[in-house]
């Protein structure tokens, strides 16, 4: 017991230290500005809320899995992943790729659930279709805001200087976008993400199961891609991104 205390410990540590590092490299060439620290806590709020969601959901149709593991908590400490939500992000900001992480799944236990099959299906959906909620919400606060304030878009707001109303404006559209990426993200139809729980309707379990044990390097595949060729995160995701901002922000804006 001992030894795993110590092993466990000894992990943390070295967790800490990388997260050090990178983010002192971060700092000393600029990357890891208050801009950027704000689109991190944007991105970390936004990946919280979307496990909750999951969790709460299981809880209404009978799992108190993630409830007795404390993963309802909005705790971000209840969440992180060391390697997924800290480190990743980091290296993307070194890389110049733009962050992006993710959190520690919830646990849900099917077995236990009322309405199996349908819960399946809207547990796994709870968590796209919250960041969807949260991409709207966040559009329609940022544009009360900028309209309040009187600023004619986007860009008179920068050049406004940095205060407590452009902070708030920050944060809405990182995370009004983070919450666009997170849902078209995991709304594909690709094990293990939570689209899959779509295809798993359409084809059914026993050929679904046939699909998922061909794909299971489908995320990894995805990400080697997206390194090797950064273009196509934007092909992905620009479209949506740009169809919240025409929407949500006046005058328009290219991040």
């Amino acid at each position: 017991m001992t030894q795993k205390l110590l092993d466990i410990k000894g992990k943390k540590v070295l967790v800490l230290v990388g997260v050090v590092l990178v983010g002192a490299i971060a700092i000393s060439k600029g990357i890891l500005t208050v801009y950027t620290g704000i689109n991190i806590l944007a991105a970390l709020t936004a990946l919280v809320l979307h496990e909750v969601a999951h969790g709460l959901v299981a809880l209404y149709y009978g799992d108190h899995t993630a409830h007795r593991a404390g993963r309802l908590s909005l705790s971000p400490k209840a969440h992180i992943d060391p390697f997924g939500t800290v480190i990743l992000p980091l290296l993307l900001l070194l890389l110049g790729f733009p962050p992006f992480g993710y959190a520690k799944p919830v646990p849900v236990n099917l077995a236990v659930v009322r309405h199996r099959k349908r819960a399946e299906t809207v547990v796994a959906l709870a968590g796209p279709i919250t960041n969807l909620l949260l991409a709207i919400a966040a559009g329609l606060a940022l544009k009360i805001l900028l309209f309040s304030n009187k600023y004619q878009g986007y860009t008179s707001l920068t050049t406004s200087g940095f205060t407590a109303t452009s902070f708030m404006a920050y944060f809405l559209l990182f995370f009004g976008v983070v919450n666009v990426i997170y849902f078209v993200l995991n709304i594909i139809p690709l094990p293990p993400l939570d689209g899959s729980a779509l295809l798993r309707v359409v084809v059914g379990p026993k050929r679904y199961e046939s699909i998922a044990s061909k794909m299971k390097y489908g995320i990894p595949l995805l990400l080697f891609v997206v390194f090797l060729f950064p273009g196509v995160f934007g092909l992905i995701f620009s479209p949506f991104e740009h169809l919240w901002l025409s929407i949500f922000v006046p005058n328009g804006i290219v991040l």
